[in-house]
């Protein structure tokens, strides 16, 4: 497979920012508490996959299940501890876990059983350290910091399949990836500063979302859920409408949404909300 170079033309890019439009809020949608239940931990990840599944990580790499009941359906205890800086379940059948401080990743599958971890020494990268996702092709989608090239590679070959160079296509000076997720063909890398960043499936740079957030961010249908000052907000990806949606003014980290009803994280209490 060819390897491709995707930067583009700094005056591109500017016209492409000159035509995007800021987020319009919608009124406010008040929410009704359903059920509550508490973790045995405080979560530093979490992931829903698609027929509701939750799953929520501990500091030293415990990842458990649970239905959106609370009932607890799986156990992982790792034998090295580490702290899993994401966790990706929307597959199903398998769970992506990367582990940032170490550089590994490994998957699980349904019943949380592990698979042999691997260190992303075993690709051709240089000095990286950044935050890493599955794609939907499976494969691997890097962002390294050091030197803000966002680039794809093959998961069984190790080779890189494209390389975008930020540094020629945004004024990447001033951002700090946070967060990253592929969905409905787009990929979408979260800095609290300037918004999400979202690139098409070639890793060329297409928008800034101004959707408000904390760096975490999850989808529903064509929303994107975000959190900011205790505050969880609804936005369209293709509209751009932003609806701001009224809670218990907790303060939650993580927030997804599942038939219409909120599952809100607040330290180890997991609250499920009704949009009204």
């Amino acid at each position: 497979m060819l390897k491709a170079k995707l930067n583009l033309r700094p005056l591109k890019v500017k016209l492409i920012i000159a035509a995007l439009f800021t987020c319009s809020l919608l009124s406010s949608q008040d929410t009704k508490l359903i059920r509550s239940f508490d973790l045995p931990f405080e979560p530093v990840s979490a992931s829903i996959d698609r027929q509701g599944y939750l799953y929520f990580a501990s500091i030293d790499g415990v990842i458990e299940k649970y239905s959106i009941e609370g009932e607890l359906q799986y156990h992982f205890s790792p034998q090295k501890k580490a702290t899993p800086s994401l966790i990706e379940a929307w597959q199903g059948l398998r769970v992506f876990v990367y582990y940032q401080g170490f550089q590994e990743y490994l998957f699980l599958n349904r019943f949380l059983t592990d698979s042999e971890r691997y260190n992303l020494d075993r690709f051709d990268i240089s000095q990286f350290n950044g935050l890493v996702t599955l794609s939907a092709d499976n494969n691997l989608w890097l962002i390294n910091s050091n030197n803000l090239i966002l680039s794809k590679i093959d998961l069984n070959s190790g080779e890189t399949l494209l390389e975008n160079y930020l540094t020629l296509s945004l004024d990447s000076k001033q951002i700090k990836p946070a967060f990253i997720k592929e969905y409905q063909n787009l990929l979408f890398i979260s800095d609290e500063n300037q918004g999400i960043l979202v690139f098409d499936n070639l890793g060329n740079y297409v928008e800034t979302l101004r959707a408000p957030n904390n760096g975490f961010f999850s989808f529903s249908k064509n929303q994107m859920i975000t959190i900011r000052d205790n505050k969880i907000f609804l936005t369209d990806i293709y509209s751009k409408t932003t609806r701001e949606i009224g809670t218990a003014n907790l303060s939650y980290q993580i927030v997804f949404m599942e038939n219409n009803q909120i599952i809100a994280l607040s330290g180890k209490t997991v609250q499920v909300l009704d949009i009204n």
